[in-house]
């Protein structure tokens, strides 16, 4: 979730994270490790079932990321696997609900929890239907339609917020903090992280199998140790506690075991259904979208009865459909993409685009306070020079537009192009409702005192990343440009 920002919100290269006792480390190192260790153990798997030698080489990786996700925090996810020892020509970047939905259509109806009987394989061409990936930590929605070629295209940028299930997890801890009491529980987690650890794989089994119609109480052990520091700490027996506390009506304490009603747990998934249902009904209600089919679930948190069960009362006109393999899709999916990545044939884009120029100066056009001299002269600073435009729909692997650039100093080695980012359809200057999310750097040798030295550029933006080519018109020569995400 450090990852998850928002438009023009830095993620910064030397950024650390904190375990739960407190220790730190680089976050790049502890992402980098994670999908090292991933790559190692494939390859291990690999030498033990097949014959002969697969070289590391020869295997193309795709890490998998929330649609949601900025520019920035994908090439942070990017950095990271070529810190792992993954060649960057060999690493794709996956949207997580694309490649949900490129595995469900694959699916048979056989592989299937829910009991519609409506199979996305079957869609004819200009069916819609939205993919609903509900995860740990975020909620990634977006909308697809089906083409005649087979194909699928988007017809709703991706939206959604953090409102995965580790709001459920945190709405228990702050349960058993209400019990015990904040320095208790802190000391607890510090003192005894194998307890603690216990505890929340307890809830976890719990939280998985939560009915929306169960009536039984739910029972789950209470680690010693955590009594044993709140009756240190307030001289008070647990069980009184419990007794004295504002649940007494709904917990009871039994020998080691906390039993809840099961109204209590229930409500522990209030604020992360109430923020999914609001945004699933927000979405559905955007003209753009009219007329969806079905909604698809998918993601850890799609396999929970009770969001399951909220989707389905909340949306009754719609076809649901689960995958029996919800938490898995993702993973699926993401292995067919890299297959065939135009799986996904159009895109929608969540932001304008654009690069900061300079451009000649109008007296009555342009404000005064932007205008600098340069040797052709007096230019306007800070104009947005738009690529595409928010809700713009973009065929996947092209370029949107090539625009050609003029250097503004005879001794210019290089141009370089703040690239914006803005919810505008239109923006004038970049310092008015713009936000900075990288720079792009075109190199230009042999510069020679040359004024009017000019650059095409491509941004292609259809890609799970943006992609830049550049040509020096006066060389003819063509490079792939480079774009930092942060600074």
């Amino acid at each position: 979730m450090k990852l998850y920002k928002q438009i023009g919100d830095k993620i910064d290269m030397k950024m650390t994270l904190t375990d739960e006792m407190g220790n730190t480390l680089p976050a790049i190192d502890v992402f980098a490790m994670a999908i090292e260790y991933l790559v190692n153990d494939m390859h291990d798997e690999i030498k033990d079932r097949m014959s002969g030698v697969i070289e590391k080489s020869e295997v193309h990786w795709l890490i998998t990321v929330p649609a949601i996700w900025t520019d920035s925090a994908k090439q942070f996810m990017r950095k990271a696997g070529e810190k792992a020892g993954i060649d960057d020509r060999k690493l794709r970047i996956a949207l997580e609900p694309e490649a949900a939905s490129i595995f469900c259509r694959h699916l048979s109806v056989e592989k299937r929890i829910d009991t519609t009987n409506v199979c996305i394989a079957s869609f004819p061409a200009g069916t819609r239907y939205m993919v609903l990936d509900a995860g740990g930590g975020t909620i990634d929605t977006t909308v697809h339609e089906v083409q005649h070629n087979g194909t699928v295209k988007e017809i709703q940028a991706a939206s959604g917020g953090g409102w995965g299930c580790t709001l459920v997890d945190q709405a228990f801890e702050e349960l058993i903090i209400d019990l015990v009491g904040k320095s208790v529980y802190q000391e607890f987690k510090q003192e005894s992280p194998d307890d603690w650890l216990i505890l929340l794989r307890d809830f976890e089994v719990k939280k998985r199998t939560m009915k929306p119609k169960q009536e039984t109480k739910v029972v789950m052990k209470i680690p010693q140790t955590l009594r044993e520091q709140y009756e240190s700490k307030f001289r008070q027996n647990f069980k009184e506690a419990v007794e004295s506390s504002s649940y007494a009506e709904n917990i009871t304490f039994v020998a080691d075991k906390m039993k809840f009603d099961a109204i209590v747990f229930k409500k522990l998934f209030d604020v992360a259904l109430a923020k999914t249902i609001q945004h699933t009904e927000n979405l559905i209600r955007d003209p753009a979208v009219r007329n969806i089919k079905a909604i698809l679930m998918v993601g850890g948190f799609s396999e929970s009865p009770m969001l399951q069960e909220r989707v389905k009362s909340c949306f009754r006109g719609i076809d649901v459909i689960i995958p029996k393999e919800a938490s898995s899709s993702i993973l699926r999916g993401a292995l067919i993409f890299g297959h065939s990545p135009t799986s996904i044939s159009e895109r929608v884009l969540r932001y304008t685009y654009g690069v900061s120029i300079y451009t000649q100066f109008i007296e009555g056009k342009h404000q005064e306070i932007k205008r600098v001299m340069t040797d052709s002269g007096p230019k306007c600073r800070d104009v947005f020079s738009k690529h595409v435009e928010r809700n713009q729909k973009v065929k996947v692997g092209e370029p949107q537009v090539t625009k050609t650039y003029t250097t503004v100093h005879r001794d210019q080695k290089a141009m370089a192009f703040p690239i914006f980012a803005s919810e505008m359809k239109d923006p004038k200057y970049t310092d008015v409702g713009c936000k900075l999310i990288g720079e792009m750097r075109i190199e230009l040798p042999n510069h020679d005192g040359d004024l009017l030295r000019e650059v095409e550029v491509s941004l292609t933006f259809s890609g799970t990343e943006i992609e830049v080519t550049a040509r020096d018109v006066k060389t003819g020569k063509l490079e792939k440009g480079s774009i930092d995400f942060h600074g």
